[in-house]
């Protein structure tokens, strides 16, 4: 494995994106992690935007389009629901990684479908695969290679180097 973002290049640029979200949105939107993969740098993000003034619900959503492989299926899946009414609310769609855009763009339709106020998404890496160009996304953490199988940092091959404090490429 190659280290692409060390501890503190991620810690730093995590409250760089928190100064910027902070200045951008109302101070009580709805933060609305993607499990599984996006739950450590949500919680690093919901510290650092409490360090700016932001104050945001905290709601998670769980989507899948790859089953366990290191490949999306083409097909996304709700796993798991809002747990709040999104009616009229701005939410923030905080992913690990925009890949295929894919989960995105399915998590963002259907956020925009209930009546949200605004919809926006925030990835920790972007990777510059051509597919990612087709989703506008309003806060990038990263940019990372193509080819990259990225680890650490919430992201995982398998369900294992979630756990790693940096990003890496497998």
């Amino acid at each position: 494995m190659r280290t692409l973002f060390d501890e503190t290049t991620i810690a730093n640029r995590i409250d760089e994106m928190a100064r910027q979200m902070a200045d951008d949105l109302p101070k009580d939107f709805l933060l609305a992690p993607v499990l599984t993969g996006a739950f450590i740098f949500a919680a690093d993000l919901v510290r650092a935007l409490h360090k700016y003034g932001a104050d945001p619900y905290v709601d998670f959503v769980q989507l899948s389009s790859y089953a366990g492989t290191r490949a999306s299926s083409g097909v996304v899946t709700l796993l798991k629901d809002f747990s709040v009414d999104i009616e009229g609310k701005t939410v923030l769609l905080v992913d690990d990684v925009l890949d295929t855009g894919r989960s995105l763009h399915f998590g963002k339709g259907m956020v925009e479908d209930r009546g949200a106020a605004s919809a926006k998404t925030c990835v920790l890496v972007k990777k510059l695969t051509g597919h990612a160009d087709d989703l506008i996304c309003d806060y990038i953490g990263f940019e990372a290679g193509a080819d990259d199988f990225l680890v650490g940092y919430g992201m995982d091959d398998g369900g294992r180097q979630r756990g790693l404090p940096l990003i890496g490429a497998a």
